[in-house]
């Protein structure tokens, strides 16, 4: 039996780099996909009712028609109104949706 044959049937995944340079571009990527994860996951950051509350300069009653109006949807986390940090970058720079 081939032993080449007998590594790749029991690890179809491997990958077999050539050169010093094919794996620095290799983990350059690598590098550059887990730091756009990270901004994603970050954005997706929620902020509890009083942080919003101070960063927008608006009312309780704002941010409930607004939850309404589907403009600044509001999420329930441990039973507390949360919002998506996104949503509010978005209301601060001017954006409707």
């Amino acid at each position: 039996m081939n032993p080449t044959h007998d590594l790749e049937s029991r690890q179809p995944d491997t990958i077999v780099i050539t050169s010093v340079d094919t794996l620095k571009t290799a983990f350059r990527q690598w590098t550059e996909e887990q730091e756009r994860q990270r901004r994603a996951a970050e954005r997706e950051a929620m902020l509890d009712e009083e942080t919003v509350l101070h960063r927008l300069g608006k009312s309780r009653a704002t941010l409930w028609r607004w939850n309404i109006s589907g403009y600044l949807t509001r999420y329930k986390v441990g039973g507390k109104n949360c919002y998506k940090l996104s949503d509010i970058e978005r209301i601060e720079g001017g954006s409707k949706k």
